[in-house]
């Protein structure tokens, strides 16, 4: 592994179409929300802007003068942006602010809210040992999702819906194509983050983002809208294949399992097709891979990749959990604060034997579960898995009610959330975070709305409002 972006002649990789590409989805953005006729139209250009650029955004990263410990990242300039615009809806707008809007605030975000209360005051119990810019820092991430979710849902319209669509599909084409230049011409090309071997000389492919499994989590989600939103089969199908192909080519195994499961979802639960249908293709399929499997059994046994990625022990992993079980009862209320302790430093350089994993500079518990566990006590666990579980049910349920399509796509990220943090540490500190906070606002919107209510999701924006009228 090693890290960094590739430099020739003073010159980083693909940084002149990085530029060119921002500059491209600023233009874009502009001519979408100009032509649209949604209400809030900076916000909208900005969230279309962090939505197209993944992680390359975090070039755009700048320092505030005489703060040393602070950057301005586009997750923080997303924070003080909708804080800003709550204040804004609150205080200075014409329009009267809709206090019932808080008194119908479902169990999941009373949950969220707990699990925000225990990490910071786990952070100020641990003061000792986590820096206050570190404290700071920290305690942003879950206000940071509170903050976004609250005002999605004041943003919402169906209009934004489907801007945000057109967003998404986007940014998963280019990430596509960015893959498929990293794997077949340039594996440095437009790379910023960690550079991983997939297996031999294969490197993982990232496309926009600064990790192989956020550019696949991204494709899934993509996947998901697509196959919910579309209508032409032949639309549907190219964009899905592609978007395949990118979460493949990421060479991530959970998101491989993920991925599938989401298939399922959808064909078995979502789409409702013909029992009968289904199982023929079902069994077609197992029996394409049979055949396969048989006939070349020996070269994919003895493949590198089934060897290096595929049979990869997770024994390393299993011992970070069980330092996380052996360390937390003695302190099982407000845990450890961060890494920056001796029981996290002797525990990782017994399991790894490397400094850089003690010290936490690199690595980590590789479970957001267990990482909330650990850090901030085992209340601050119940309540992070108490909200992933209650927040798939709540949108499961809304679409079992409705088949409106926002509440299936929500379901699917917050399943996808929700699974991905077994093996990775994102919590909110992380894109998905964000982009799981995000949709959950345009869930709420449409369920304060009563959008499920509405024939056609796609309504013209009088017609809405008319609509609302009558329902007020």
């Amino acid at each position: 592994m090693y890290t960094a972006l590739k430099v020739v002649d003073g010159q980083v990789v693909g940084m002149p179409f990085v530029y060119l590409y921002f500059l491209f989805v600023l233009m874009l953005s502009a001519y979408w929300v100009y032509k649209s006729e949604v209400k809030h139209k900076f916000e909208t250009m900005v969230l279309c802007f962090y939505l197209m650029t993944g992680n390359l955004n975090d070039l755009l990263t700048f320092a505030i003068p005489g703060v040393s410990f602070f950057e301005i990242q586009p997750d923080r300039f997303l924070f003080f942006m909708f804080s800003f615009f709550l204040v804004r809806q609150f205080y200075f707008s014409k329009e009267p602010f809709e206090f019932k809007f808080f008194w119908k605030i479902p169990w999941f975000i009373i949950i969220l809210i707990c699990y925000a209360l225990f990490k910071i005051t786990s952070l100020g119990y641990n003061s000792g040992s986590v820096l206050f810019p570190e404290m700071i820092i920290k305690s942003l991430h879950v206000i940071n999702a509170l903050v976004i979710i609250f005002s999605i849902r004041v943003l919402f319209s169906p209009e934004l819906i489907e801007i945000i669509g057109k967003t998404i599909l986007v940014g998963a084409v280019v990430t596509c194509l960015i893959s498929f230049i990293q794997i077949g011409i340039d594996p440095m090309f437009a790379r910023t983050g960690d550079v991983r071997i997939a297996f031999g000389d294969v490197y993982r492919v990232n496309g926009l983002f600064n990790a192989e499994y956020f550019s696949s989590y991204y494709l899934i989600i993509a996947s998901a809208w697509v196959l919910t939103k579309y209508e032409d089969g032949y639309k549907k199908l190219s964009l899905v294949c592609l978007y395949s192909v990118g979460i493949f080519l990421t060479f991530h195994r959970m998101s491989w399992l993920l991925f599938f499961l989401v298939l399922v979802i959808y064909f078995v639960v979502l789409a409702k097709p013909q029992m009968d249908k289904l199982l023929l293709a079902g069994m077609t399929g197992l029996s394409v891979l049979l055949v396969i499997f048989l006939v070349f059994q020996r070269d994919i046994l003895n493949s590198t990749l089934v060897k290096e990625r595929v049979t990869e022990t997770v024994d390393s992993r299993f011992g970070y959990y069980d330092m996380v079980f052996d360390n937390i009862g003695d302190r099982p209320i407000l845990g450890y604060g961060n890494h920056d302790n001796e029981t996290y430093y002797y525990s990782m350089l017994h399991i790894t034997r490397m400094r850089e994993r003690a010290t936490g500079a690199a690595g980590g518990i590789h479970s957001g579960y267990l990482s909330a566990m650990f850090y901030y006590g085992i209340p601050a666990f119940l309540f992070f898995t108490l909200f992933i579980i209650s927040t798939i049910i709540y949108f499961a349920k809304l679409y079992i009610k409705t088949s409106k399509p926002i509440f299936s796509i929500t379901f699917v990220l917050a399943f996808v959330f929700g699974i991905a943090n077994m093996t990775n540490t994102l919590l909110f500190s992380e894109y998905l975070g964000i982009l799981f906070a995000i949709f959950l606002g345009f869930g709420l919107g449409a369920r304060y709305y009563g959008l499920e209510k509405q024939d056609d999701v796609h309504l013209k924006h009088e017609e809405f409002i008319q609509q609302l009228k009558h329902l007020a």
